[in-house]
């Protein structure tokens, strides 16, 4: 298991990033993700094309929100491409700034399949930033 944290700054606040997980259609707005839709169960599922990679690499995506309260949210996410998975309980939380909200992230991340083979150093850093730029863009269109 790896565990990776983050911080950064957006101008929206708690209950604009809270609104986020309402439905689809906010997040259809997001860059990096594609084909978003609620299932059955009522996660999110959307196609997930982290920039930060040489070639491109979608992963299927899904997020299921354990959590939500104005001081932060609990997700679980899978994804997935081929015989890679990787599954992350995300932790979030909100604190009011000067500037809107400081968002802070702790993630519990496992890596499973032809992924795993890669070095650990590696796929930390894949990791990190594909979460850091995928909350990044959703902040951005709260």
């Amino acid at each position: 298991m790896i565990t990776l944290t983050g911080r950064f700054d957006t101008p929206a606040d708690a209950a604009a990033l809270l609104a986020l997980h309402g439905g689809p259609e906010a997040l259809a707005a997001v860059p990096t993700l594609r084909g978003v839709r609620r299932d059955a169960s009522g996660g999110i599922r959307a196609a997930f094309s982290p920039r930060g990679t040489f070639v491109p690499m979608p992963f299927a995506l899904t997020v299921s929100v354990e959590r939500a309260s104005a001081t932060g949210a609990q997700l679980a996410v899978r994804a997935t491409r081929g015989q890679t998975a990787v599954d992350v309980q995300l932790r979030l939380g909100f604190e009011p700034s000067t500037s809107g909200t400081t968002v802070s992230w702790a993630a519990d991340v496992s890596v499973r399949g032809t992924g795993a083979t890669v070095g650990q150093r590696v796929v930390r850093d894949l990791v990190y930033a594909a979460i850091d730029e995928i909350l990044r863009d959703t902040a951005a269109v709260a």
